[in-house]
């Protein structure tokens, strides 16, 4: 394909303004706009809730001038018998109440006791009492007024307003009830000064020292409605201004943006819309006369061959020959190329690095078909092919795990019968006789190999593994006893070497057991004429793994086939199947482990099985 560039335009400087300029302008108004939102915005918060905390103060001195007038209002009764101070406080609440913005209105003590409330149902229950309230000086002649907004399960979203309540409820020493009558008419209730002396607290009924709190909770609907008309009001006209304001910004930044493509197009245009299409890839681009202009990061990943080194130099003097051919000149100022437009597949090595690229070239000419330079755009698609190559070798060992399963129905059959036997041996033996260990011993051997059959049917396939503590000393124990035997008929002597305050691991016993096995096996099979069997445990990484170390005194692995030890199905051994340590090596892994190899000829081998520690929860 073929880029062309439309010719620019001349237009006069002076006619455009700085875009600093108007990048600052619009800062400045989304600056101005924003902040007069906020300010509007807190300021009507402030006066409806002063509005509502006046409300609270109003119904607060209701509450005690009203108790205080019913109390008084009892004295004057022909009779001695006055009602609690609690009742008449009871009762002007139940008379403010009726407040349709009231949702609750209570008193209660220091403790958060509630005396008296609104709703009867929560008289003697336990409310919460700001500390500030709670520890202020009984003396204070302005008691602290607290406020405070509070979702609740009853009354919804309220406003809460809490202060102090000093009840001086005056009582009169004993006298006739005449005379009292007479004495409450008179300057009694109109100076203060006066009747201080005559009053004092009764022994009953009235408050001593303890002190009491109103709890009033107003209705949040209307202030939460009103204040989201408001916050809405401010945002359309929050809205409408910035909106102008970017409006002319745009504007002006429109005609900029002209100017500055109009000046750029003819020699970025083709190339922007080239890179961003495709990247990430590799760039390589030459200009009219052939030399190289662009040379990106990922084709100097590729090559090897650093930027300043290229560029301004002829393609062919620095590209292998399949590369340079895509740059061959077709002519003075004719946008014929003799090399192709099409994707091209090249193998490459660049070094010891051999890669697979994808290569696309493409030639770029202006509105008049004039010839500017060239584009070459190379993926480097090694690693694709070698998911490719790996999912179809996952593909043939699904394939080959389907198979097997025809032959692992025609093992489990003998097993079975085998496991029947042990059972009936191990009924026939008395109980913890050597004879009956034997037959438990078979019976726990040939659930292994089902295990194992399983394994291998499932091994293209993630299997669930019972993690837990595993002590790998006693595992590895276990395992060497059960080829003791086996060991001591071939003359192999087996060595268990633990470290010193050993970790345990976090593993499925089950499956690391079957990857002990299976490398002690190997092992094993490996000193045809006898040898030493060394298995050695010990700490990494300060407690973090365990290292499983198994060294033979075998013939050992050439070299070049260490590479392929782990592929499935791959063996040196005559008979041997290769899904061993295939199957090891997925275990290991599973358990977020490693496993590696190290083999000389004639000297041995060792494998190395790297596993996490186990550290119990803390708490």
């Amino acid at each position: 394909m073929s880029m062309r560039l439309l010719k620019k335009s001349r237009r006069p400087a002076y006619m455009f303004s700085s875009p600093w300029l108007l990048a600052s302008a619009a800062g400045l108004l989304i600056m101005i706009v924003v902040t007069f939102a906020f300010h509007n915005l807190r300021l009507e918060e402030r006066l409806m809730t002063n509005a509502m905390l006046q409300k609270a103060s109003t119904l607060i001195r209701v509450l005690h001038s009203g108790s205080r007038a019913s109390y008084l209002n009892d004295l004057r009764k022909d009779t001695w018998n006055n009602e609690a101070w609690t009742t008449h406080v009871q009762r002007v609440i139940d008379h403010l109440a009726e407040d349709p913005d009231l949702r609750f209105l209570s008193l209660v003590n220091e403790t958060g006791q509630v005396i008296a409330h609104s709703d009867h149902t929560r008289i003697g229950a336990l409310e919460p009492v700001p500390e500030s309230n709670r520890y202020r000086h009984p003396a204070d002649d302005q008691p602290q007024l607290t406020h405070s907004v509070r979702e609740t399960r009853e009354y919804g979203r309220v406003f809460e307003t809490i202060r102090q309540f000093s009840p001086s409820f005056p009582a009169l020493l004993p006298m006739p009830l005449q005379p009292l009558r007479e004495g409450l008419k008179g300057p009694f209730l109109h100076h203060p000064e006066e009747r201080r002396p005559m009053m004092r607290l009764l022994p009953e009924g009235l408050p001593t020292g303890e002190r009491y709190f109103v709890v009033v909770a107003l209705d949040m609907k209307e202030f939460d409605r009103t204040l989201g008309r408001l916050r809405m009001q401010i945002f359309m006209l929050s809205l409408a201004m910035l909106l102008v304001g970017l409006g002319g910004w745009f504007s002006l930044s429109a005609v900029q943006g002209f100017r500055v493509s109009q000046k750029t197009l003819e020699n970025i245009q083709a190339f922007t819309s080239l890179l961003v299409a495709k990247l990430p890839v590799g760039v390589i681009a030459t200009d009219a006369t052939g030399r190289i202009t662009t040379w990106n990061q990922t084709i100097a990943h590729v090559t090897g061959i650093d930027k300043t080194a290229a560029t301004g130099k002829h393609p062919e003097e620095i590209l292998p020959e399949p590369l340079a051919a895509f740059f061959l000149p077709g002519g003075s100022g004719a946008a014929e190329p003799t090399a192709t437009e099409k994707e091209t597949l090249v193998r490459l090595a660049f070094g010891p690095r051999r890669c697979e690229l994808l290569c696309h070239p493409l030639t770029i000419s202006d509105s008049e078909h004039q010839y500017l330079g060239r584009v070459l755009l190379i993926s480097d698609v090694t690693e694709i092919r070698s998911l490719e190559q790996r999912m179809r070798e996952n593909e043939r060992l699904a394939a080959v795990g389907r198979m097997a399963g025809g032959v692992a129905h025609e093992v489990r059959n003998p097993l079975s019968s085998i496991k029947g036997l042990a059972l009936l041996l191990k009924n026939k033996f008395p109980l913890g006789s050597k004879e009956q260990d034997t037959a438990d011993l078979l019976i726990q051997e040939t659930e292994r190999m089902n295990r194992t059959i399983t394994e291998m049917l499932s091994f293209t396939r993630p299997s669930a593994l019972h993690l837990g503590r595993v002590d790998l000393g006693a595992l590895l124990g276990r395992s060497l006893e059960l080829i003791r035997a086996e060991a001591e008929e071939n003359g192999i002597r087996s060595v268990l070497n633990i470290g010193p305050d050993l970790c345990p691991v976090l593993g499925d016993a089950d499956r690391l057991q079957q990857v002990a096995m299976n490398v002690l096996l190997n092992a094993m099979q490996a000193m045809e004429e006898g040898g030493e069997l060394v298995v050695s445990l010990a700490n990494r990484d300060n407690g973090q793994t365990v290292e499983l170390r198994i060294s033979d005194t075998g013939a050992g692995i050439d070299p070049a086939l260490l590479s392929q030890v782990f592929y499935p199905y791959f063996t040196t051994k005559q008979g041997g199947t290769g899904i061993g340590l295939a199957i090891c090596q997925k275990i290991v892994a599973d358990h977020g482990g490693t496993i590696e190899l190290e083999s000389e000829p004639v000297k041995g081998t060792t494998v190395i099985v790297t596993l996490p520690a186990y550290h119990p929860p803390q708490g």
